[in-house]
C-alpha cells in the first residue's frame, strides 16, 4: 500500500497560502508575490505569534557567501510583502515589527493538511476477443452522431449558464439607489450609511447611479418634495419615469446584538429581484466594513468583472471610516461645504478627524474648507496629512482627488496635477469632482475656455448643488468678460445656498463694473468684513481710487486679527502683501520697513516671499530681493506658476533696477499663457525700459481692457499711467494726454502725496506746456 502525500495550506483573514507551491490567494484570487517576500511569509507562518529575528531571515534569504546590503534588501522584501497583504507597519493587522529585533505574525492562522490525489492502480482484466459485429447502416451512424453532437451542445450551454451567468447589468446601465431603511431603531443609522454605500457602488467605473440632482428634479415633476426619502415603491416609479433598469434597496436590521445588512437589486419593470447580498456585523464598529463587503459582492452579481473588482475594491472602513460618529460629522460638514457654508463646515470636519485620526477624506475636505476662507497654513497641513494616508485609506477615486489636491496645493506642480486629473476624468467620466478638478487644472494653466466647459458639465451633472463648481464657472466667465452670464450663475446659486467669501467678491466685482451701487451696498452689509478675500478686494478697490489711507487701515486690521489668532505665517504674508502695494505706489521706504516686519514675523510662505522680493526689487534693494527669491526658489522647486511666472517677474524687476533692460524683457517675453495682470504689467515695464514701446503699449492696453482678470483693480490706474508714458516716448502727444487724463480721472480723489501721482503731474505739465512757457496746468491739482 502506498503512503499518502500531504500538501500544507495556511489561512489567515481573507488569504490562503499554499506553502508547497509558493502561491498566495486572496478570496480565491492568486496574488503576485516574489520569492523573497514569500519565503519571509512562510517563515512567519510556521511560527505564528513568535518573533522571527532579522538574523534568522538573513540566513533564510541570503547564503553566508552572498554579498548584499542586508538591511536594505530585507526592508524592501518586507515592504513588498506588506503591500501584497494590504498591511501597514504603523497599524499592523498581520506583520508586527519589533525594532532592531525582527518580526512577528500576529493574526489568527488556520492550518489544513489536505491529502493530495492518490494515484489509482490499474487492474488488468481479460478482455474477450471481439466477435463478428453487424454493420451499421450509414444512415444510422449519421443519426447517432447528430444526437451525440446535440447532447454535447446542450451540455455546453448548460455549463456556460452555470459557470458564466449572464450579467444582470452592463456598464451602460444607470441604477437608482434608494434611501437606507433603518429597522434598528437606533438613530445613528438614519443618515450615516447612504454615503458609504454610494462610495462602494460607484468606486468602480462599471456602475453609474442616478444623481441626487436628477432624483430631485424627477420628484418635482411628480409634484413631490425633492428632499423626500426614496422608498422602494417611490424608487420603482422614478426608475420607470427615467427609463432605468434597476433599483438597489439597502436595509439594516438588528437581531440581538448582531446587525444584518441587506442589499436588494430589483428589476424596475418586473419588480423581480435580480441580485441580493447580506452581511452581518457583530457590533456597530463592524457595520461599515460589513456594508463594504456586501457592496463588493453586489457589484460582482450585477456584472462587474473580476479584474475591475480587484482594481477598484478598497475595504470600505479604510476608504471612509469605521466610526459611525465620524461619518455623521463628515456628512454634516460636507452638506454645509457644498451649500457654501465653508467656515461652519470646518468644525464638523475637525470633529471627524478627531474621532478617527486616520479618516483621510475628512482631512482632504478640511483642507478645502480651510483654503476657501484663507487659512492657507492650516489647509496645507490638512492636505499633507491626507496625502500621507491616501495609499492605505482611500478608494481609487478618492486617491485621485487627494493626489491632485496635493500637487496643486502643496507642491504646485501643475504638470503632475494635469496628468492625474486627466487620468481621473478618463477612468471616471461620470465624476463631478473629476470634471471640477480638471477645470481647475485648465484654469491655472490659462486654458479658460476649456476650464469653463468642465465647470459647466460639473454643474449640470452634480448630485447636489455645489458652490465650488458655480464659483469656478463664474470666475471663468468673468475672466472671459462674460459678466452677464457670471451674474446670472451667481444669482441662481444664491437662491440655493449661501455665498462663500470668494463668491461674494466675484459678485461684488461684477456690481462694481456695472456701477450697481445698490448691489454693492447690499453685499457689503451681508459680510462680516473680516474674511481675507473680502478685505483684499476692498484693498484693491481702495488702491483703484488712490485711497492709500483705506489700504493701510484695512491691512492693519487684517494683520491684527491674524496676529491675535497666532497665525504668524499669515501675519508675515499680509505684511508682504501691503509692502508690494506700497512699492507700486512708489513708497519704497515704507515697503522696505514692512518687509523687515514680515521677516521678523517669520516670512517663510511662498506668497509672502514673492511679494517682498518683488517689493524690494522695485525699491532698488536688489541684493535683499535676490536673497528672498533664492529662498522662494528653494521652497517651491516644483511649483509651475512660481517657477514659470512669479520668479521671472521678480528677476525681471531686479534686472530693471540694475540697469539691464534687455535681460529684464527677455525674462518675461515668453510668459504668455497666463491671463495675469502681474505678468502683463511687469512685462510692459520691461519692454518700455528696453525701448520696445509698441509691445509695452500692447501689454498695458491688455490689462486695461480685461477688467475681469483676477486682481485687476490696482493695475488699471498703473497701466493707464504706463500707457501715457509709452505714448509720450513714441511722440504720440494726443494719445499720451488722453491716457494721462484717464489716469487722473481714475485717481481724481487720490491721496495727493502718492509719489507716482506727484511724478505723473510733473510729467503732464511738461507734456502740455509749450516750450519756453513756465506755467503749469491747473486741471489736475
Amino acid at each position: 500500500m502506498k503512503a499518502t502525500a500531504r500538501i500544507r495550506k495556511t489561512r489567515f483573514g481573507a488569504y490562503e497560502v499554499d506553502l508547497r507551491s509558493g502561491e498566495v490567494y486572496k478570496h480565491g484570487i492568486r496574488l503576485k508575490l516574489q520569492d523573497q517576500p514569500f519565503q519571509i511569509l512562510a517563515l512567519l507562518l510556521e511560527r505564528p505569534g513568535d518573533v522571527v529575528t532579522r538574523e534568522e531571515l538573513r540566513h533564510k534569504l541570503w547564503p553566508a557567501d552572498t554579498f548584499v546590503d542586508f538591511d536594505t534588501g530585507l526592508n524592501s522584501a518586507i515592504k513588498k510583502l506588506r503591500d501584497a497583504l494590504s498591511d501597514s507597519a504603523e497599524e499592523p493587522r498581520y506583520i508586527e515589527t519589533l525594532p532592531r529585533r525582527g518580526y512577528r505574525f500576529i493574526a489568527h492562522v488556520e492550518n489544513d493538511d489536505l491529502p493530495a490525489p492518490v494515484p489509482k492502480e490499474k487492474r488488468l482484466t481479460t478482455v474477450p476477443a471481439p466477435g463478428p459485429k453487424p454493420e451499421l447502416s450509414n444512415k444510422r451512424r449519421f443519426m447517432v452522431a447528430v444526437g451525440v453532437a446535440a447532447l454535447l451542445i446542450v451540455a455546453a450551454l448548460v455549463a456556460w449558464r452555470v459557470f458564466f451567468p449572464r450579467p444582470a447589468l452592463t456598464g451602460s446601465d444607470i441604477i437608482l439607489l434608494a434611501s437606507f431603511v433603518n429597522k434598528t431603531g437606533d438613530p445613528i443609522f438614519d443618515n450615516s450609511l447612504d454615503k458609504p454605500l454610494e462610495v462602494k457602488l460607484t468606486e468602480s467605473p462599471f456602475l453609474s447611479l442616478l444623481s441626487e440632482a436628477d432624483v430631485a428634479s424627477t420628484l418635482r415633476m411628480m409634484r413631490r418634495n425633492p428632499d423626500e426619502r426614496v422608498t422602494q415603491e417611490l424608487g420603482v416609479e422614478i426608475c420607470n419615469r427615467r427609463g432605468l433598469k434597476a433599483l438597489v434597496v439597502p436595509e439594516i436590521a438588528a437581531i440581538g446584538s448582531t446587525y444584518v445588512i441587506t442589499l436588494d437589486a430589483i428589476d424596475a419593470h418586473s419588480r423581480k429581484p435580480i441580485a441580493r447580498q447580506e452581511a452581518e456585523a457583530n457590533n456597530k464598529d463592524q457595520v461599515v466594513a460589513a456594508l463594504g463587503k456586501a457592496g463588493s459582492q453586489l457589484r460582482k452579481q450585477l456584472g462587474e468583472s473580476l479584474g475591475s473588482l480587484q482594481k477598484f475594491d478598497a475595504p470600505l472602513e479604510l476608504a471612509t471610516t469605521s466610526s459611525l460618529e465620524a461619518l455623521q460629522a463628515y456628512s454634516s460638514g460636507l452638506a454645509l461645504y457644498r451649500s457654501g457654508k465653508r467656515a461652519q463646515a470646518i468644525a464638523f470636519f475637525e470633529r471627524a478627524v478627531e474621532l478617527d485620526p486616520q479618516f483621510c477624506s475628512a482631512y482632504g475636505q478640511l483642507g478645502r474648507a480651510q483654503h476657501s476662507i484663507g487659512q492657507s497654513q492650516e489647509a496645507r497641513a490638512s492636505f499633507a496629512r491626507a496625502f500621507e494616508l491616501k495609499d492605505r485609506r482611500l478608494t481609487q477615486e478618492e486617491n485621485f482627488q487627494t493626489t491632485a489636491l496635493y500637487y496643486s496645493a502643496i507642491t504646485g506642480n501643475l504638470e503632475k496635477e494635469a496628468t492625474v486629473v486627466l487620468l481621473y476624468r478618463q477612468i471616471y467620466p461620470r465624476s463631478v469632482d473629476a470634471a471640477n478638478l480638471l477645470g481647475i487644472s485648465y484654469a491655472t494653466r490659462g486654458k479658460t475656455e476649456e476650464a469653463l466647459q468642465e465647470f459647466q458639465w460639473a454643474i449640470a451633472h452634480s448630485p447636489a448643488p455645489m458652490s465650488a463648481s458655480s464659483s469656478n464657472a463664474a470666475q471663468a466667465l468673468i475672466i472671459l468678460g462674460r459678466f452677464d452670464d457670471a451674474k446670472k450663475l451667481l444669482d441662481e446659486w444664491r437662491k440655493q445656498g449661501s455665498f462663500t467669501p470668494f463668491q461674494m467678491t466675484l459678485r461684488y466685482r461684477i456690481a462694481f463694473l456695472e456701477h450697481d451701487t445698490a448691489t454693492m451696498d447690499r453685499l457689503a452689509s451681508e459680510t462680516s468684513g473680516e474674511d481675507a478675500p473680502w478685505v483684499h478686494l476692498q484693498m484693491h478697490m481702495a488702491f483703484l481710487r488712490g485711497d492709500v489711507a483705506t489700504v493701510r487701515s484695512l491691512s492693519d486690521a487684517l494683520i491684527s486679527r491674524q496676529r491675535k489668532a497666532s497665525h504668524m505665517e499669515n501675519v508675515a504674508t499680509e505684511l508682504a502683501y501691503h509692502a508690494d502695494a506700497e512699492a507700486y505706489l512708489g513708497n519704497y521706504g515704507l515697503a522696505r520697513k514692512l518687509c523687515a516686519q514680515a521677516d521678523e514675523a517669520g516670512n517663510t510662505g511662498s506668497l509672502g516671499l514673492f511679494k517682498c522680493s518683488h517689493a524690494l526689487g522695485q525699491a532698488g534693494d536688489t541684493s535683499s530681493a535676490e536673497a528672498l527669491a533664492a529662498k522662494l526658489n528653494e521652497l517651491v522647486p516644483e511649483d509651475t506658476f512660481q517657477q514659470k511666472v512669479l520668479l521671472p517677474v521678480v528677476h525681471s524687476t531686479i534686472q530693471r533696477a540694475r540697469g539691464n533692460p534687455r535681460a529684464a524683457a527677455d525674462l518675461l517675453s515668453a510668459v504668455t499663457q497666463f491671463p495675469n495682470v502681474v505678468v502683463f504689467y511687469n512685462r510692459a515695464l520691461a519692454y518700455a525700459v528696453v525701448g520696445d514701446q509698441t509691445k509695452a503699449a500692447a501689454d498695458f492696453e491688455a490689462v486695461i481692457s480685461h477688467p475681469g482678470w483676477p486682481d485687476w483693480e490696482p493695475f488699471e490706474p498703473l497701466s493707464q499711467l504706463g500707457l501715457a508714458r509709452v505714448y509720450a516716448k513714441q511722440g504720440e502727444s494726443e494719445k499720451s494726454r488722453k491716457a494721462y487724463d484717464d489716469f487722473f480721472a481714475t485717481w481724481k480723489d487720490a491721496d495727493p502725496g502718492i509719489p507716482i501721482l506727484r511724478q505723473a503731474k510733473a510729467e503732464y505739465t511738461k507734456l502740455t506746456t509749450p516750450a519756453g512757457v513756465g506755467s503749469r496746468s491747473a486741471s489736475h491739482e
